[in-house]
């Protein structure tokens, strides 16, 4: 019983494979201008995964750059998924502001900067077409025979074969395909289908008359050849492969006087090779050019694109999902800005933002003193009849809607941003930011994932989240959404994988100003 279990055992062990060492590091590429010719550019690190954890592209084992930021690393543009170009590191900036004497140094963190190139356009194959002549085989006799002569057969025209009565030596055809010999070494008889290897017409000496007995001549020189008119040295030929020794003082002597005082001088020398490295100061040029010139802060017209670095090719995987039809984009869209009059209310109600309201117009009220009367706050006639007037009817502007779906059978999943600019508040409240990210369930019925509701007078409490895109940040075919999460003076980045209608941040960067 003991040696049939373990028998048993042994026939269901089996070998497990490792596991893939996956090294992935993410960015996003900023720019200003065109794509394909920025005015301006730089490459901000996000996150690296290695050994199975995410860590900061921007900090991570860095003596002195980043290994995100490394020369040479190649990182390929993305949207949703589908490649865009590469952009090749020429080198890395760690930036700082301000002075160590007066304000301090403020810490802008790592910026890599490359030269961006667009992916090579694949050559489109012509379609085949069908020929429009049909191929028939025939006789040899040019006329149809029956079954067995119309047959193919390989056999020679008569006007080639050579002369009948061929003499032991060499190999040969008669004119009615029976083989036959003929003398060998002479030309005459030989196949005339034989290849044979000769000079073009004008690059060589005359072809020597092979039926003309060549006559010794006490001025030949030994293994030179006669031809009609005059003697051939084969030595004189320049074509004529040669096998010899060569000495090396001679060698030595000959690179001496090609390469003079200067390498550079010598045609087919080192330096013209263009791909050679060069050492030099300052930025070196990357691939297809220079890099662009380095983009500093935030400014208008800033485009962002995720950028993926991975040493192992790995096939695209399109995350974005375009709607069935107009009727669907519409459902889903007035969905959401039902969701987020919702959301902008409970924000209004929380931090008691009613419009007009002297709370939300930055002064300051007073505070009565122990035992004193409290005074009676003088609202103005107009802002108190503003403050009957709630946030939640704002009207929303620049509204954008995208759908992904993140990973193979999920739920498709949609993210709205929008402005609210509240109206007849006097002063004028600031505007407020909103992102909401949801997914359609089999119902039909779009579920809130995610929502963050800020302002501009509280970014610094709670950050604005752009939408970058969505990236695969550990190459395991499921997406996750890149935000970026803008304060007043500060920046950082969030990648959040939203599952079962739920969304968990899994990785933020530090943030830098």
């Amino acid at each position: 019983m003991v040696a049939c279990v373990g028998v048993t055992l042994h026939g269901q062990t089996h070998r497990v494979e490792a596991p893939e060492n996956v090294i992935r590091s993410i960015g996003v590429y900023e720019w200003t201008g065109d794509l394909a010719k920025p005015a301006a550019a730089r490459l901000v690190p996000v996150s690296l995964f290695i050994d199975k954890e995410f860590k900061d592209g921007g900090t991570y084992y860095s003596r002195p750059i980043p290994l995100a930021l490394l020369n040479g690393n190649i990182y390929l543009l993305e949207k949703s998924g589908v490649p865009q170009g590469t952009v090749t590191l020429d080198f890395a900036r760690h930036l700082q502001s301000g002075s160590a004497t007066t304000d301090g140094v403020t810490d802008l963190g790592w910026f890599g900067y490359g030269t961006f190139a667009a992916l090579p356009v694949a050559k489109k194959t012509p379609a085949l077409r069908a020929s429009s002549t049909v191929p028939k085989i025939v006789s040899s006799k040019g006329g149809k025979a029956d079954d067995e002569d119309e047959r193919p057969t390989l056999s020679r025209n008569k006007e080639d074969d050579p002369a009948p009565g061929a003499a032991k030596g060499g190999r040969g055809r008669r004119g009615d395909g029976e083989a036959s010999v003929t003398p060998a070494g002479d030309p005459a008889a030989e196949d005339p289908d034989r290849p044979h290897m000769s000079k073009p017409a004008g690059s060589g000496p005359a072809e020597s008359d092979a039926s003309k007995p060549v006559e010794p001549d006490s001025a030949t020189k030994p293994g030179a050849s006669r031809t009609d008119d005059h003697t051939v040295d084969p030595a004189d030929d320049t074509d004529r492969p040669t096998l010899r020794r060569r000495d090396p003082k001679q060698a030595e002597a000959d690179r001496k006087t090609k390469s003079g005082a200067s390498v550079s001088a010598v045609a087919g020398s080192l330096n013209d090779d263009p791909d050679r490295p060069n050492m030099r100061r300052g930025s070196t040029a990357g691939v297809g050019g220079g890099p662009s010139k380095q983009l500093t802060g935030l400014p208008e017209g800033l485009h962002q694109m995720v950028a993926v670095s991975d040493p192992v090719n790995r096939e695209p995987h399109p995350f974005a999902r375009e709607f069935s039809g107009p009727d669907e984009r519409a459902e889903v869209l007035a969905a959401m800005r039902k969701i987020a009059q919702r959301q902008i209310g409970e924000y209004a109600r929380s931090n008691g933002m009613q419009a007009g309201s002297l709370q939300n117009s930055g002064e300051q009220v007073a505070k009565p003193r122990p035992g004193a009367r409290a005074a009676r706050a003088r609202v103005p006639a107009p802002a108190k009849a503003a403050a009957t007037t709630p946030l939640s009817t704002a009207p929303l502007s620049n509204e954008e809607l995208t759908g992904y779906m993140l990973s193979y059978g999920g739920l498709p999943t949609f993210v709205y941003t929008a402005v609210s600019v509240p109206a007849g508040a006097t002063p004028p409240l600031p505007e407020r930011y909103l992102t909401l990210v949801g997914q359609k369930l089999p119902s039909g019925e779009v579920q809130l994932a995610l929502a963050s509701v800020t302002d501009a007078a509280h970014l610094d409490r709670q950050p604005w989240l752009r939408l970058v895109d969505a990236v695969d940040p550990d190459a395991e075919h499921r997406a996750s959404l890149l935000f970026e999460l803008r304060g007043h003076s500060s920046r950082q980045f969030g990648l959040y994988r939203i599952l079962s209608a739920k969304a968990e941040q899994i990785f933020a960067t530090h943030p830098t100003d």
